[in-house]
């Protein structure tokens, strides 16, 4: 392998980084991406880069090429703290809830996330904001019957179901509300490239939201199917209840 070979799996690596990389627009990705997947001493080289820079590859595709952190001591980890400093327990387990429900919301099944014939649905803030609250009441429900996990995440369900719906005037986000809780994760995400805000309007209860291929990707090679399912499901279950 020569010099510009390691040159060009660096700037595929570069390019997947980005939060608006698509290959449909920008041809040195889609070559170097077609390069990745017809050459096999190439992609070699461009797994052995990523594994330097504690990173692993998740994906590739004509989609683009979906990589993530190795672990917790990568410092391309995206830590809870990126949110908000100072985070308490309540909090930081309120934020994992609803990044689950948020992925509950666009794919409502393991088999949406997986069949990647199948479209996500696209959602508004007042959808995410109705499918926390009913997954945050399911889970209560699960608590008083018993349910060890409910229990564990009690501080999380407990503090979105003590919080303010939303607080009237309200102009930025905030953790003061469960309508500014999702306002802040559904703005991180987007920070990260994993959803795309529709418009260009200040996010409010109708502003749509569309998840990408990389938070399909992440969901199913990351995520802990059995606690993706059972926020799944109890998301479904509030819903029919």
């Amino acid at each position: 392998m020569s010099s510009s070979d390691s040159q060009d799996a660096a700037t595929l690596l570069y390019k997947a980084m980005g939060v608006s990389a698509n290959p449909n627009s920008d041809a040195d990705y889609r070559q170097l991406l077609a390069k990745y997947r017809s050459d096999r001493a190439f992609s070699e080289m461009v797994s052995g880069v990523a594994t330097g820079m504690e990173l692993v590859i998740l994906d590739v595709s004509e989609r683009g090429l979906v990589i993530a952190p190795t672990g917790k001591s990568s410092r391309f980890s995206v830590r809870l703290s990126d949110f908000r400093q100072n985070l308490s327990e309540p909090e930081r387990v309120a934020i994992v809830l609803i990044h689950l429900a948020i992925a509950a919301v666009f794919y409502p099944t393991t088999d949406h996330v997986e069949d990647e014939g199948r479209s996500p649905f696209p959602s508004s803030v007042m959808d995410v904001r109705e499918k926390v609250i009913s997954v945050a009441s399911s889970l209560r429900l699960a608590a008083e019957g018993d349910s060890y996990a409910a229990e564990e995440l009690r501080p999380g369900w407990s503090l979105i179901l003590g919080l303010p719906v939303t607080i009237p005037g309200s102009e930025r986000a905030s953790m003061k509300s469960v309508d500014g809780i999702v306002k802040v994760c559904l703005s991180r995400l987007a920070h990260y490239g994993l959803v795309r805000k529709e418009g260009k309007e200040d996010i409010g209860d109708k502003t749509i939201f569309t998840p990408t291929h990389q938070l399909r990707v992440q969901l199913r090679e990351l995520t802990l199917p059995n606690l993706f399912r059972a926020i799944a499901t109890a998301a479904s279950d509030g819903t029919q209840g």
